[in-house]
């Protein structure tokens, strides 16, 4: 279950927007902390009983001192009630808690929970748990960690992450992880399910959270919906349904000229391949018609038979109406001198590779209306940071460019980021080594801007663009496996995908 905006897409909501749902709930609702700590952990539980097929069913839930461990107190009550053998580590002695996290401790208690206590170091008594476990729970922090956890309680999350005996549950973010981010912080744990609290959280979609949360649940807790819409999350996920409602719709009697003509501007001698995959992505996306401007003749187009060709000594061709700028443009003046040329002509833009390297090295000022498409490192030439800054809040970043440029901006990587100026951030949840092939974003960005000359704005034809380019290196993975697949492959199985979506 997910929280969806009035287009369709999932809500995600940054650590302060939670903590601040769950102060409205409280205070203008009456909502009492405890109930919402009772909903959270029982919903995990519930979904653990009916999910987690263990013959066995022994539960073993680590719980830290605040919040997240008190919802780890109601697991263990919840699984026990289910027919689980169920105990409890915990990080701080039952005196040390306070509020509702001693209240449901007292009361796990109450009902003959056995709970060990981790003081200075882990035992072996506390390995053999975590070895014999069917599932391990992580109630260490949730959404409140901000440092690496002490040295005995990282052994256990390493005890947890090497057994090979069960699944791994981790309640709301998983300990490591920061919930706003995905950076990690120190040790994490690497969990097979994340059972998350009323809304996703960014960082189980980014940077390393997107590999150590497994698969994301959203659970209810109860929280009004009026609450969490006055908090107005900042981000959200694409989903199925809203892509394919934006996929350019194709009538029965449509031509080739109803369907847009894309200008590709790159591809100088030597790196023709760059410009020939945008043109393919382009084709793929449904356009009707596509020319690749060079600054010189080049045999490679031939390749290609589809592509037209225009020498673009002082113009660009003028019968396109939008232009793909920057795949094979190198750093040299020819480069330079297409970049300056596509720069003022007046077209919409989808501007990628070398063309943002020469926006950073010579300044040029981009048009509004532009779709920016950088990998991390492209980013951070623009934002004149390092790759690291960028990868360390991937989000910010992505904010930081559209702040910069005023244009749609597609942060690419594993969780790639759409964001523009009259819409929140939107990511993709996938993380997919397919896409890691030279010639991958060439062909996002002629998909991006086959999906403009189609008549999408900037915004929708950038989300939908990097949607179907990550489904389709899905798509390659279970076909293929990992590695091997081409960039040309990768456009050659987009018009299948957009034709499965589009609706009648």
């Amino acid at each position: 279950m997910s929280t969806l905006d009035a287009e369709g897409r999932e809500l995600i909501a940054f650590a302060s927007q939670v903590r601040e749902m769950d102060r409205r709930a409280i205070e203008d609702y009456g909502l009492p902390g405890r109930v919402l700590m009772e909903l959270a952990g029982a919903s995990s539980a519930r979904w653990i009983d009916e999910n987690v097929e263990q013959p066995q069913r022994r539960a073993l839930v680590f719980c830290g001192p605040g919040g997240n461990g008190g919802d780890g107190y109601v697991v263990a009550r919840h699984l026990q009630d289910r027919g689980w053998s169920a105990r409890c580590i915990s990080t701080v002695a039952v005196e040390r808690l306070t509020g509702d996290t001693r209240a449901n401790r007292e009361l796990w208690d109450a009902v003959g929970g056995e709970t060990l206590h981790l003081a200075d170091q882990a035992t072996a008594r506390m390995r053999h748990h975590v070895g014999h476990a069917n599932v391990i729970v992580d109630a260490l922090f949730g959404t409140g960690q901000r440092r690496p956890v002490e040295p005995a309680l990282a052994e256990l999350v390493n005890w947890a992450n090497e057994a090979t005996h069960g699944r791994r549950v981790s309640l709301d973010v998983p300990t490591g992880v920061h919930a706003d981010t995905g950076a990690t912080l120190g040790p994490a744990f690497q969990a097979d399910i994340t059972t998350t609290y009323g809304v996703a959280k960014p960082g189980l979609y980014q940077g390393p959270g997107l590999l150590l949360s497994g698969e994301v649940v959203v659970v209810p807790i109860g929280l009004p919906r009026e609450v969490i819409d006055a908090v107005d999350p900042t981000v959200r996920r694409l989903t199925e349904g809203y892509i394919s409602a934006h996929v350019p719709a194709r009538p029965a009697d449509g031509h080739k000229g109803l369907f847009g003509h894309v200008g590709v501007v790159g591809g100088v001698p030597g790196m023709e391949g760059a410009a020939l995959l945008a043109a393919r992505g382009a084709l793929r996306s449904g356009v009707g018609l596509v020319t690749w401007n060079t600054a010189a003749a080049s045999e490679r187009e031939l390749s290609l038979p589809e592509v037209m060709s225009h020498v673009a000594a002082s113009e660009l061709d003028g019968r396109s109406e939008v232009v793909v700028a920057g795949p094979g443009l190198g750093k040299g003046a020819p480069g330079v001198g297409l970049m300056r040329l596509a720069m003022r002509s007046g077209r919409p833009l989808v501007l990628d590779a070398d063309g943002l390297r020469i926006i950073a090295a010579e300044g040029l000022k981009v048009p509004a209306g532009s779709v920016l498409t950088p990998h991390p490192g492209e980013a951070a030439a623009l934002l004149k940071c390092t790759t690291a800054e960028v990868q360390s809040d991937r989000i910010g970043a992505a904010q930081r460019l559209v702040n910069r440029f005023n244009c749609t901006v597609v942060l690419k990587g594993a969780g790639t980021l759409i964001a523009s100026p009259d819409d929140a951030v939107c990511l993709i949840d996938v993380a997919c080594p397919t896409l890691a092939i030279a010639g991958s974003g060439d062909v996002l960005a002629g998909l991006i801007a086959g999906l403009r000359a189609q008549g999408l704005g900037p915004r929708a034809a950038a989300q939908v663009g990097a949607w179907v380019h990550a489904r389709a290196g899905v798509y390659l993975t279970e076909q293929r496996g990992d590695r091997g697949s081409l960039a040309s492959e990768l456009a050659d199985v987009l018009p299948a995908l957009m034709s499965s979506l589009a609706r009648p």
